[in-house]
């Protein structure tokens, strides 16, 4: 008899859990009926089915957002916020998580991005959903434009020259830690906006009804996906604005006396010497830096303000031409290109 009382023990323990389990996994918000009703009302969108979910695909081609859902809510309850943001030129790929929630599926966005082609790709999520998406861009800044959090924060830095963060919530949200939210301004790179929706709660972002613990919204569910709708464009549109000022940027050229000029009287100038290191080491102006021009790309750990003035030379003024070129083009504001040493008529300043 004991030995049977052995093997029941852990066999009704066994169930038990996987009772919790199932019970867990099927106790989630589900989507208002009237949701993919009023998203086929919308003419310039169509929505197809694909592994881990569906793809809005409005009348825009080149930008596109990745969208992960709030914990234990059903996908689909983000269909009306992203049907605005689809049919006013943004592709949305709204991800189904395992079990619906995003601890189990934070990498899916690789996945979306190694299968489509677009210029501009941006990570958005809803609370659970928002952290998880901060989690993976944190890792992947450098093939993301963005990121748009909806009533969630960062853990994990998310600090780069090239990238916008923009945090969505709602003034009465009730769930919504704003104490964690300051302590992760830490984390936000200079390009960094908040926008607090007034009258607007952590549920209203998607159509799943209230959500336990939430605050009374004052405004509708329609208008305060309207509201998210356009500020996440807004931060899209500036984002690409200037992305274009930076690839337009130029650099100037200065003469050999004005560059003497900004080495005497200015502080903090780089001067950059852009000749081999033997070239280098042959004679250079006094307290210049040495970056071979081929070593430019590599965004050199010299150069790490591109607000800070950088005066360039070469031997001739060919190589400094290029090496300013280049340096515009990856974002440094302040390039002046000024010759080559060669024509440098300060012979008491070379070392």
């Amino acid at each position: 008899m004991k030995w049977k009382i052995r093997i029941m023990i852990p066999v009704i323990g066994f169930l038990f859990i996987a009772a919790v389990c199932i019970w867990f996994v099927n106790d989630y918000y589900h989507t208002d009926e009237n949701v993919l009703e009023s998203l086929q009302e919308k003419d310039s969108v169509s929505v197809t089915e694909m592994t881990d979910g569906l793809y809005l695909d409005g009348p825009g081609d080149d930008t596109a957002l990745i969208f992960y859902p709030g914990a234990k809510v059903e996908s689909t309850a983000y269909l009306p916020l992203l049907g605005k943001l689809a049919e006013q030129g943004t592709d949305c790929f709204l991800v189904k998580m395992p079990c619906n929630l995003a601890f189990f599926g934070q990498n899916k966005a690789k996945k979306i991005m190694d299968s489509y082609e677009y210029d501009h790709w941006y990570l958005s999520g809803h609370s659970l959903g928002g952290a998880m998406a901060a989690s993976y861009a944190s890792g992947h800044l450098e093939s993301l434009d963005g990121l748009v959090l909806l009533a969630a924060y960062p853990t994990k830095s998310l600090k780069s020259d090239s990238f916008s963060v923009l945090s969505i919530y709602g003034s009465e949200d009730g769930i919504l830690n704003m104490e964690k939210v300051e302590k992760g301004n830490i984390y936000m790179p200079a390009d960094y906006a908040e926008v607090s929706i007034e009258g607007g709660n952590h549920a209203q972002f998607g159509n799943y009804g209230e959500q336990k613990g939430d605050h009374a919204a004052d405004i509708s569910r329609e208008e305060q996906q309207a509201q998210t709708a356009a500020a996440i464009l807004d931060m899209m549109e500036a984002h690409k604005n200037q992305k274009q000022e930076e690839a337009t940027m130029t650099y100037e050229q200065i003469s050999p006396q004005e560059a003497k000029e900004k080495m005497d009287t200015e502080e903090n100038v780089i001067i950059l010497d852009i000749r081999t290191q033997e070239e280098y080491d042959s004679g250079h102006i006094k307290n210049a830096v040495c970056l071979p021009n081929e070593d430019i790309l590599s965004e050199p750990e010299i150069l790490p303000d591109k607000g800070q003035e950088i005066l360039v030379y070469c031997r001739s003024g060919n190589r400094s031409k290029q090496a300013a070129e280049k340096l515009a083009d990856m974002g440094y504001r302040n390039v002046l290109e000024f010759g080559g040493i060669q024509d440098w008529p300060y012979p008491e300043m070379v070392e």
